[in-house]
């Protein structure tokens, strides 16, 4: 275990990076990317850092996990920054070589150290702490709501990417992990940005905050459904998907009336049971908003989980044991999401959004307005309904869709964040181009009904079903509400 260094000694190492340009901005722009190397990306940023200058020198150390000779660090690191490294734990020295022990990562304008991808060829790549590069972290990262919080808890913490971007918006946040390792990277990317109220407890679970209540938890657990228990990082000791059961389970115990969880999870998809069905059945006390992003196959899943970490010491898990885990079980797909749950007394409700892309700007807020409209639905009976006034959302975009020169439909496409669609007939794209925030749902129901042979009765059922669903999806919004 690496020692704990001292705050002031972790602070003049960050300046020492800062001043030669070591950060996300600068990276991206000398390089391309300020992200360890993905498969493929290897020889250009070689050829990108070959000039020997201390840039560079940090760049290969601690980006690109490439061996340095001790006589450029030597040269191009100041003595007193070459011994922080070497009694923290930064360098590992072999001969004339020099290897990074860690990765840096900058995100936005916070760094991120952790575990030097080489350790994933040796016999401690089970306790491996993963960079704040990887796809999961940002994902949750991106989707997190931000808005000010007394107290949060970062749930299995790793490098502490959560805990660290929670901290900027709560007045308190707990950090745990069951690794060592990740509360120690967390300890030290805290002093490494200057961040002071991060609590770091090594623990299970939420064994390490009996009691304690929040107002919000984030959380990017061991998901992974697996045979194996090869890496601490991704995954569990228990059956199939109950991990992720137990901790949505267990969270509204460890949250403040009106508190959310949200957390990145996993979960399959059986014989007999439909996926709805079975993490509905999971959700106690609490509403839940459920992203739900395209499902795997058995066989897709294995070979995305059981590739997605190499080394000569790696074991993942035979590919044919793995899909007979899953054949045994009856396990027909794995279906990946994020659950925002919030706490509530009273009857709480379930609502599931499809995503169908990746998310890569901020959506805390566009789940936060998600949630809202979901409210704003279950307090209206119909009658209700039709006294509101609703607005097309901005940045609501429309595009014809023809067939041999003729329009079939009308493609909608709501430019937020979660980049949610869909495609509708002309009679629908008619009516919503009504709401325009002046009149109601029934003076735009009436307005619809003039221009159709219908039945009133069974219109006005038909298009309210129609308006909850676009104003559960985001693309119309009560207006003063």
């Amino acid at each position: 275990m690496k020692q704990t260094p001292e705050i002031s000694d972790v602070r003049e190492f960050r300046a020492f990076l800062d001043a030669h340009g070591y950060d996300s901005a600068t990276l991206s722009q000398r390089m391309g990317r300020a992200r360890p190397p993905a498969a493929g990306e290897e020889q250009q940023m070689f050829d990108d850092s070959s000039e020997i200058s201390t840039a560079n020198v940090l760049i290969r150390l601690f980006l690109l996990g490439a061996p340095v000779d001790k006589v450029s660090i030597e040269e191009f690191i100041p003595a007193p920054v070459l011994e922080f490294c070497d009694q923290a734990g930064l360098f590992e020295t072999s001969g004339d070589i020099v290897n990074g022990s860690i990765v840096i990562v900058p995100v936005e304008d916070l760094l991120f150290a952790s575990d030097a991808f080489h350790m994933l060829g040796t016999e401690q790549a089970s306790e491996f702490v993963l960079p704040a590069s990887t796809h999961s972290a940002n994902f949750l990262r991106l989707l997190t709501m931000r808005d000010p919080v007394k107290s949060a808890l970062d749930l299995g913490c790793g490098c502490g990417i959560h805990a660290l971007f929670a901290a900027r918006h709560s007045i308190t946040v707990v950090a745990t992990d069951i690794s060592p390792s990740a509360i120690w990277y967390t300890r030290f990317n805290a002093m490494l940005n200057g961040i002071d109220n991060v609590e770091c407890l090594e623990g299970s679970l939420f064994e390490p905050v009996a009691e304690r209540k929040f107002d919000l938890i984030v959380t990017n657990p061991p998901f992974v459904i697996s045979p194996s228990e090869s890496f601490v990082y991704r995954d569990n000791t228990m059956e199939l998907d109950s991990f992720c059961q137990v901790l949505v389970g267990e969270a509204p115990r460890y949250l403040k009336l009106g508190g959310h969880l949200q957390m990145l999870c996993e979960w399959v998809e059986i014989t007999g049971q439909s996926w709805q069905e079975r993490i509905t059945g999971w959700v106690r006390n609490c509403d839940a908003w459920i992203l739900h992003t395209p499902p795997l196959l058995p066989a897709s899943y294995v070979q995305q989980r059981s590739s997605d970490i190499s080394g000569d010491a790696v074991n993942t898990g035979q590919p044919d044991t793995w899909l007979a885990y899953f054949e045994a079980r009856d396990v027909r797909a794995v279906h990946p999401g994020m659950l925002t749950l919030r706490r509530r007394d009273g009857q709480n409700w379930l609502h599931i959004q499809n995503l169908t892309t990746d998310v890569v700007s901020e959506a805390g807020d566009v789940i936060a307005d998600s949630i809202a409209a979901v409210d704003f639905l279950e307090a209206c009976d119909d009658d209700s309904l039709l006294q509101a006034t609703l607005s097309l959302a901005d940045g609501v975009g429309a595009e014809r869709l023809e067939t041999d020169g003729n329009i079939t439909g009308v493609y909608l496409k709501l430019n937020n964040a979660l980049a949610v669609d869909a495609e509708i007939d002309g009679a629908v794209a008619a009516f919503l181009n009504l709401f325009n925030g002046q009149q109601s749902v029934q003076e735009c129901i009436d307005q619809f009904g003039a221009t159709t042979d219908a039945d009133m009765g069974a219109l006005r059922s038909d298009l309210l079903a129609i308006l909850r669903m676009f104003v559960s999806r985001g693309f119309l919004v009560p207006v003063d509400v």
